[in-house]
C-alpha cells in the first residue's frame, strides 16, 4: 500500500521531479506570465496560450488572431463581404498557413536554406519587385521622366550607400519578409528539381495516349447483381462497425432551445431599411431576454406569442456547422455560448446571417458513439458494394474456365455481358467497362491475341481479349518525345513540392484546439 513510509522512502525522487519541471518552467517562459510548462509536455486542450501544436511546435493565440486577421483583410481589400461563414473560412486558411509555416521552417532549417543577408541585398539590387518600386516611387525616389521606375538611378544609389535614411523601416520590413520568401523559393525549387521524368516514362505515356487496340471482352456489372444475392449477417456489421468505431465518435453536445427573429431576404439586401429593421428586431429580442430573466423562456416565448422553442444540439467541432441550422451561418459565438455558461442560461441577442436568435441552454450530453443501429444500414451499403465486386469476380472466373466461346457464354449467362471490337487507346476509356489502372497497365503488356485475367473497373469484373493492336510507330514518337517530355516534366516537377508538403502535414501529429477557444 501507499503509506507514509513509502512517501518518505520516494520524496528524493517527488522533489527533483518538482524540481525538474521548475527549471523547464522558468527556462521557457519564466516564474510570470510565461510558458505554463504542463501545456507543453501534455499539449492542453484548455491552454490560455496555445491555440494547437504541429509535432512539437506550438501555436499561439496570438499567432494564431494575427494570422486570420491578416486574411480578413485580405478579403475586404478586395471588396469581399465577411460574413459569419467567410470569417470560419478566414479562420481554416490562417491554421493552414501556420501549419505550413512550421514545416517549412522545419524543413528550411533542416536542409541549411537558410538565406543570408547579401542574397536579400542582391535580390532587392538586381530585381526589385514591383511591389517594393512601387514603395520607392512613393517617396518620390529613383523615377524618371516618365514617372517610371529608374533600375539604373536605384542600383547606382545603392552601391553609392545613397539610400536616405528615412527608408531604414522600409527596408527592414522588405528585408523581413524577403528572408521568408526567398527561402520558401529555395525550398519550394529544390523539390521541384527532382521531379524529373525518364524516357521509359515517356514511352509509356505516349503509347496510353497514341496507340490504339481493338478488344473483345465478357464483364460483369456490379449494378445488375441484386442485393438478395448477397448475404451480410449481423455479426458481420457489427465487426465491421467495431472495426471503423472511431469514424462514428460523436462529440459532446449541449441541447439548446432558441427563439428566432428572422431577417427577410428583400431587406437584408435592403441596405436604406437594412439598419433600421434590424435595430427593430433587436429590442424585440432584448425584450425576450429580460422576460426570460424575469420570469423563463418558456414563459417568454409565451408572452411575446411566439411559435414554441425549436431544439438543436450544438457540437464545438467545426464539421456539420457545428449543429446550428446552416442558415444561420457559421456563428462561433452561438457555439461559445453554449459551451462557456451553465445549463440554464439565457443569452443576449445573437446575430446570425439571416435574423437573430436568442439560446438557452437546457442539456448536455457526453462525447461517445452513435449507435450500431443508427449506422448499421450505410455499413451493410458499403460492404454489399465490397461483395458484389467480389461475387463478379468469382463468378466470372469461374464461367470463364468452362468455355472459350464468350458471346456463348454471355448468352447462357444471365450476368455475363459480351462486348466485340470496341477499338480505343490504351488509356482509353472503354464503352462499357469504363477504365481502370489495372486495366490500363495490363493493356500496356498484351499483345494481339493476348487474353487477360479477371481484371476490375470502377463497377464491373472483366476479361478481355486483345483483336488487335497498333504497331509502335518509332517517328512518330521520336518526333514527339521532346515536348511529351517537357509536358511531363512541368507537371511532375510542379507537384514535387506540394507532394512534400501534403506528405508532410499527413506525417506528423498536428492538434487543433480552435474550437475549444473560438
Amino acid at each position: 500500500m501507499f503509506n507514509m513510509t513509502t512517501l518518505r522512502e520516494r520524496s528524493h525522487f517527488i522533489l527533483w521531479t518538482l524540481l525538474v519541471f521548475f527549471i523547464l518552467s522558468m527556462s521557457v517562459g519564466g516564474l510570470v506570465g510565461g510558458a505554463n510548462i504542463l501545456d507543453l509536455v501534455f499539449k492542453s486542450k484548455n491552454s490560455r496560450q496555445y491555440v494547437g501544436w504541429v509535432g512539437n511546435s506550438s501555436i499561439t493565440h496570438q499567432a494564431f488572431i494575427r494570422a486570420r486577421d491578416n486574411q480578413l483583410a485580405q478579403l475586404r481589400r478586395v471588396g469581399q463581404t465577411v460574413d459569419s461563414r467567410t470569417y470560419q473560412n478566414a479562420s481554416n486558411s490562417a491554421w493552414n498557413i501556420l501549419v505550413e509555416r512550421v514545416l517549412k521552417d522545419e524543413k528550411i532549417k533542416e536542409l541549411g536554406l537558410e538565406v543570408q543577408s547579401d542574397e536579400i541585398y542582391d535580390f532587392l539590387l538586381l530585381t526589385p519587385p514591383p511591389a517594393f518600386q512601387n514603395n520607392l516611387k512613393d517617396q518620390g525616389l529613383f523615377t524618371n521622366e516618365n514617372g517610371s521606375f529608374d533600375l539604373e538611378s536605384f542600383q547606382i544609389g545603392v552601391k553609392n550607400g545613397a539610400l536616405p535614411e528615412e527608408l531604414n523601416p522600409l527596408l527592414v520590413q522588405w528585408e523581413n519578409y524577403l528572408r521568408t520568401w526567398l527561402a520558401d523559393r529555395k525550398l519550394q525549387n529544390l523539390y521541384n528539381a527532382t521531379g524529373t521524368v525518364s524516357n521509359f516514362e515517356v514511352k509509356m505515356e505516349y503509347t496510353k495516349q497514341n496507340v490504339n487496340c481493338t478488344l473483345d471482352y465478357i464483364f460483369v456489372n456490379t449494378n445488375s447483381i441484386a442485393d438478395s444475392l448477397i448475404t451480410i449477417d449481423d455479426d458481420t456489421l457489427l465487426a465491421k462497425y467495431n472495426e471503423d468505431k472511431e469514424t462514428y465518435a460523436t462529440p459532446e453536445k449541449r441541447v439548446v432551445e432558441y427563439a428566432f427573429w428572422e431577417m427577410p431576404a428583400s431587406i437584408k439586401l435592403d441596405t436604406l431599411n437594412n439598419a433600421i429593421y434590424s435595430d427593430s428586431l433587436l429590442q424585440d429580442a432584448l425584450l425576450f431576454v429580460d422576460e426570460a430573466d424575469l420570469t423563463s423562456f418558456a414563459e417568454a416565448i409565451t408572452i411575446s406569442e411566439r411559435d414554441s422553442a425549436k431544439t438543436v444540439n450544438v457540437h464545438e467541432d467545426f464539421s456539420n456547422n457545428s449543429g446550428l441550422p446552416f442558415p444561420w451561418g457559421t456563428v462561433r459565438t452561438a457555439v461559445r455560448f453554449a459551451f462557456d455558461n451553465a445549463i440554464g442560461t439565457v443569452s443576449d441577442p445573437i446575430n446570425i446571417d439571416n435574423g437573430i436568435v436568442v439560446l438557452h441552454i437546457t442539456g448536455s450530453t457526453d462525447e461517445g458513439y452513435r449507435a450500431f443501429e443508427d449506422v448499421k444500414s450505410g455499413i451493410k451499403r458499403s460492404l454489399m458494394r465490397d461483395e458484389k465486386k467480389a461475387f463478379a469476380k468469382t463468378h466470372l472466373t469461374e464461367k470463364s474456365t468452362s468455355s472459350d466461346d464468350w458471346n456463348a457464354l454471355a448468352n447462357s449467362d444471365v450476368f455475363i455481358e459480351y462486348v466485340e471490337g470496341d477499338t480505343k487507346t490504351i488509356g482509353g476509356t472503354f464503352t462499357t467497362i469504363g477504365k481502370s489502372g489495372e486495366l490500363t497497365g495490363t493493356l500496356l503488356a498484351m499483345e494481339a491475341g493476348d487474353v487477360s485475367p479477371v481484371l476490375t473497373t470502377f463497377s464491373t469484373a472483366c476479361m478481355v481479349k486483345m483483336t488487335s493492336k497498333d504497331e509502335f510507330d518509332d517517328g512518330a514518337y521520336d518526333e514527339a518525345f521532346a515536348d511529351l517530355k517537357i509536358q511531363l516534366n512541368n507537371t511532375k516537377s510542379s507537384r514535387g513540392y506540394s507532394n512534400w508538403l501534403r506528405a508532410a502535414k499527413e506525417n506528423i501529429e498536428v492538434i487543433d484546439n480552435r474550437a475549444s477557444f473560438y
